[in-house]
């Protein structure tokens, strides 16, 4: 199922408003998800339109048996080539946190969903991972603004403390060195982290920290 748009009738934007809002997607779709059944047929672009940009009146809510926008955005996201998760992760943050600021609420299938993940191991999808985990515990658009703005420490100091490679650089050693080149701020968090738990496995690291 694909919709294609009619562009060029030369509506002004106020009549563009009206229209979308006399307009029943449920109606034309002839569904009761059609959110998540646009993304089921691959029409991200589509869903991501009508839930920020458009005045159509749309459920972020939707439940289709156990999907929920949430899992369909996390699963679309996972289903990338390795090879082009870097180039996208901005497009997945600024996309799920858009959905949250249209007053998504958290639901226990996205929990369950989630718990999969737990033993996964290539350290690009990990960081894909890690941050639709932090927001089911922040739910919450502000705190999740703060995250996003601090993303590269958080990300650093989960390495730390896990002892696991998260992020899209070949190791975590540079991981956390890349992270923390514009910031001396996030690189003195790291070196008081190191410091107070001990991590002396991390000598080498605390030291190119300290440079």
């Amino acid at each position: 199922m694909t919709i294609k748009f009619i562009k060029n009738f030369s509506f002004d934007l106020k009549e563009q408003k009206y229209l979308e809002s006399k307009f029943n997607l449920n109606h034309f779709l002839d569904s009761k998800t059609p959110l998540i059944d646009l993304m089921f047929n691959g029409e991200i672009g589509l869903v991501n339109h009508f839930l920020n940009n458009s005045s159509i009146n749309v459920d972020c809510n939707e439940q289709k048996e156990e999907l929920t926008l949430f899992i369909c955005y996390v699963k679309h996201y996972l289903s990338i080539r390795l090879d082009e998760l870097s180039h996208r992760y901005s497009d997945f943050d600024d996309e799920i946190l858009r959905l949250f600021m249209k007053d998504y609420q958290v639901k226990k299938q996205d929990y369950e969903f989630m718990k999969q993940f737990k033993a996964h191991k290539d350290s690009r999808q990990l960081q894909y991972i890690m941050f639709a985990s932090y927001l089911l515990k922040l739910d919450d658009p502000r705190l999740i603004i703060v995250m996003i703005k601090n993303m590269r420490l958080i990300i650093s100091l989960t390495i730390i403390k896990k002892g696991k490679h998260i992020g899209f650089y070949k190791t975590s050693e540079r991981q956390i060195l890349k992270s923390t080149e514009s910031s001396s701020a996030y690189s003195n968090e790291i070196i008081s982290y190191l410091s107070k738990h001990k991590k002396t496995e991390y000598e080498s690291l605390k030291i190119k920290l300290q440079e």
